[in-house]
């Protein structure tokens, strides 16, 4: 029993150290961003379901990816993308605020859902560019 706790602390405490990561190179954006596109899918899945834990767990997961990118913006001293990326956080602590809510609304879940998805075209318009195979990557030049 104490090695099975002992081995459990382990992983939580690995967990939180990778979760805790800070992006401060072109590749370790790119990964972070996609962690994203598989959570909001989830996230999409588990709203229409009214499967709100599920969609915490996902949306968690959208919030802790952009948090981590803000060393990486500050480190290029891209003002705008600061701002859209604080402007993305908001509107995803709006996603969790809506869910947290007693017996959340589905309609205004998605809405505030969708709002997130609009702030991320912005930053894609400005940063991202997709390669042969529809993968996103930094655009050549932006950085």
């Amino acid at each position: 029993m104490r090695r099975l706790l002992s081995c459990a602390l382990v992983v939580t405490l690995a967990s939180v150290v990778v979760a805790a990561q800070k992006v401060t190179t072109p590749e370790g954006l790119d990964a972070a961003m996609k962690k994203i596109a598989p959570a909001q899918a989830a996230t999409n899945k588990a709203i229409q379901a009214g499967a709100w834990a599920d969609a915490k767990t996902q949306v968690a997961i959208v919030k802790q990816a952009l948090l981590d990118t803000e060393a990486f913006w500050a480190a290029t001293k891209k003002a705008d993308a600061i701002a859209m990326l604080k402007d993305s956080v908001a509107k995803v602590t709006a996603v969790e605020q809506a869910l947290n809510a007693p017996t959340p609304d589905q309609q205004a879940v998605l809405a505030a859902f969708k709002q997130v998805g609009a702030t991320c075209a912005g930053c894609h318009k400005q940063y991202r560019e997709q390669d042969a195979n529809q993968q996103y990557r930094i655009k050549a030049g932006s950085i």
